[in-house]
């Protein structure tokens, strides 16, 4: 049976497909079912991956398994950002089951059924049925115990039994994927001629002298660019200047706010509430604040020092006039004052560890960072600064303890203590030489305190009279043909316009949450000057207009002039330069020659750096370098901001090797630790994907 229950707490992930794919069904019943708008001209399609549709079940059967798994390994529902990371998970898990079959059956890979038997029964078991039916104490294995599991499997509750064959049905996916890896992988190969080119180019070192005149020194104004050339940069560079599918949108926004009649409701049913707590005619105050409290933990124990100010001092039975606090409403209440079994401390220390070598000198050493605190020295700065526990970082700060928890010495130096202060003597224990600060001395004191909170929330009515609101906002706004950032400002509503929407943006200017609106924005039938109806959000009521829809393409010419211009101007200084650099032997004549520009120089480099001093980011500067030989000049050479000449002074090349093993190793493990990331890479690259998700999400 313990291997059993092993199983079943292993396997709980591997429920998550089956419950996944209920809970998709149920989801989206109403939305695929006979009435639903999604329905006809495959508007329920989320993307295509080579050639196959992503409908809107597939996709969401994978993301409530991906989803569900969330939720057992973490105890909690996801939130928003990590439902949006869950999304991207099952579309990327998509594109790689589908293209990845693909691969698989071009080379005609594939699992035998009898490798899946030795995958949970054989000589190859793979390693998560291992682990599930190890000995948790031994860690020892045994194949027995998985074939007496799936002897009995048919007795297992069918939640157990479901798991399982999810698991099962998992295993030839990952064996696939694991032997299309290792196909891969085994084929990389690097001989002594690679190996040996590795040791020379991570080892050998550069002194390189070079000349560069930035651009800026030459005035633009002594070259003309013509639209045409512009026009004919813009053709013949159309991969500089792509633009992806943008919106931009005017929006009027109405938050959902709490009105001063819902303030009055919440501080008349706390200030009941309140009564309540004073009457004394709670029989027991944790169900009382459990029941009517909108906050977590609403009844709570407290160790002295961290009883909320509002109550020290207080009797049992003291409540606190109603406070506001983060849109919400609180009293608190000292319910009662109890004494707990064992006495309880709290201190901070600074630990120094020693051992048999060092045991004198290291008492010296706390001796003396016992004198600085006797002297006035800050204890949580000086344990920051000494101490070899990891409670330094907390300024020592060890917490609240019970009797008996530490070590004997320790133990008995903070309990003898009836005061708060450093302990005037260095304390040994098997740890180290302590030096302690008694933070609050032995108590048996507990403080109970029931926290009542209510969040002020707006009613419904408050919110039917916004949404009235955004509406008839809604209605003048079309029926007027205002101008839409005009009106807005008129009528003095929150609002304003966004530039160049991504398509997968969540947030509207300040508006967090408004995706509603993006997808709104994005749809198919939508035009420049569409007026939305009223869309809500999170926070409150949206009406958006689209004014710029802008295309997936080639920026139009006016949109990158300037960019354009500068490329221009800067190949026209490239060839004046150039035909002025023309004569020279040495880095010296170019300077003086042209009479601008300066001479610098950079010692030490090595062929993994990609920048130069007053120079800025330039590798291909280091690549040329390394191939020059000693006192070897290069022509003129344009680079990102200027033009330069190289010059190579000395070349530090390390001496031959015996054998270049140690290097060929550690290219080929360096190659097969990536392998498995550039065939995601490459795979992905390589399929004919279509992602629409933004039109749902």
């Amino acid at each position: 049976m313990a291997i059993i229950s092993t199983l079943r707490d292993k396997m709980g992930k591997f429920l998550v497909f089956v419950v996944g794919f209920s809970i998709a069904a149920f989801v989206l019943g109403d939305i695929l079912g006979p009435n639903s708008s999604f329905i006809g001209q495959n508007r329920n399609i989320v993307g295509y991956i080579n050639g196959e549709e992503i409908d809107l079940l597939k996709f969401n059967t994978v993301y409530e398994e991906l989803s569900y798994n969330f939720s057992l390994n973490n105890g909690r529902s996801p939130n928003q950002q990590e439902i949006s990371d869950i999304r991207d998970q099952a579309w990327e898990r998509l594109i790689n089951d589908i293209s990845y079959v693909d691969e698989f059956k071009k080379i005609g890979l594939t699992v035998t059924d009898k490798e899946s038997v030795d995958m949970v029964q054989g000589t190859n078991i793979h390693p998560m049925i291992i682990q599930a039916f190890s000995d948790p104490s031994t860690g020892s294995f045994n194949r027995d115990n998985v074939i007496g599991y799936l002897q009995n499997l048919s007795t297992q509750p069918a939640n157990q039994q479901q798991a399982w064959y999810s698991f099962e049905s998992n295993l030839k996916p990952m064996r696939l994927r694991s032997k299309y890896d290792n196909l891969i992988t085994q084929s990389t190969f690097y001989n002594s001629l690679d190996a040996e080119a590795e040791y020379f180019n991570s080892s050998s070192q550069i002194d390189l002298a070079y000349y560069y005149v930035p651009f800026y020194l030459i005035s633009d104004t002594i070259f003309d660019v013509s639209t045409s050339e512009m026009r004919s940069y813009l053709n013949k560079n159309k991969s500089d200047y792509n633009q992806d599918e943008t919106r931009s949108i005017d929006y009027a926004f109405f938050p959902v706010l709490p009105s001063a009649e819902d303030s009055s409701f919440f501080e008349n049913e706390i200030g009941s509430i309140r009564e309540n707590l004073l009457s004394g005619n709670i029989i027991d105050d944790s169900t009382y604040a459990v029941i009517n409290s909108d906050s977590f933990n609403p009844f709570t124990k407290y160790n002295p020092d961290e009883l909320p100010d509002e109550l020290v001092g207080m009797s049992v039975g003291f409540v606190t006039p109603p406070s506001y606090s983060n849109g919400a409403i609180t009293v608190k209440k000292l319910s009662k004052i109890t004494k707990d079994l064992k006495e309880k401390a709290r201190a901070k220390h600074i630990l120094l560890r020693f051992d048999d070598s060092n045991k004198t000198s290291v008492r010296s050493e706390a001796n003396r960072i016992l004198n600085l605190l006797r002297s006035g020295s800050d204890f949580d700065e000086t344990a920051r600064t000494y101490s070899q526990d990891g409670s330094a970082s907390n300024g020592g700060d060890l917490g609240w303890f019970s009797d008996g928890v530490m070590v004997k010495p320790f133990q008995d130096a903070v309990f003898s203590r009836n005061r708060a202060g450093l302990i005037p003597r260095i304390i040994e224990s098997d740890f180290g030489y302590h030096i302690i600060y008694v933070t609050y001395p032995k108590t048996k004191t507990s403080y109970h305190v029931t926290t009542i909170s209510k969040d002020i929330l707006p009613s419904d009515n408050t919110r039917n009279n916004i949404y009235r609101s955004a509406e008839l906002f809604k209605l003048d706004i079309k029926s007027d043909e205002n101008d839409f950032p005009a009106y807005i400002k008129l009528k003095n509503i929150t609002g304003g316009t966004v530039n160049d929407l991504d398509k997968n943006s969540s947030d509207l200017g300040p508006v967090q949450d408004a995706r509603n609106v993006i997808i709104w924005a994005y749809a198919d039938d939508r035009y420049e000057e569409d007026i939305s109806d009223v869309i809500e959000t999170d926070e409150g009521y949206i009406v958006a207009q689209v004014n710029v829809i802008t295309d997936e393409g080639t920026k139009n010419l006016d949109e990158v002039e300037n960019s354009i211009k500068r490329r221009i101007i800067d190949e026209k200084k490239f060839t004046y330069l150039n035909e002025k650099l023309s004569d020279y032997t040495s880095l010296q004549d170019l300077k003086d020659n042209l009479g601008l520009g300066e001479i610098y120089r950079s010692s030490g480099l090595s062929l993994s750096e990609n920048s130069l001093s007053n120079v800025g980011y330039s590798p291909e500067s280091i690549g040329t370098a390394f191939s020059m030989e000693e006192g070897e000049l290069t022509r003129p050479f344009k680079i990102d901001g200027g033009i330069i000449v190289l010059g190579l002074e000395s070349k530090v090349i390390p001496d031959t090797l015996s054998t270049y093993d140690d290097f060929r190793n550690t290219l080929i493990q360096t190659s097969r630790f990536n392998i498995p990331l550039k065939i995601d890479d490459a795979i992905k690259f390589f399929s004919d994907i279509e992602d629409n998700r933004y039109k749902f999400f």
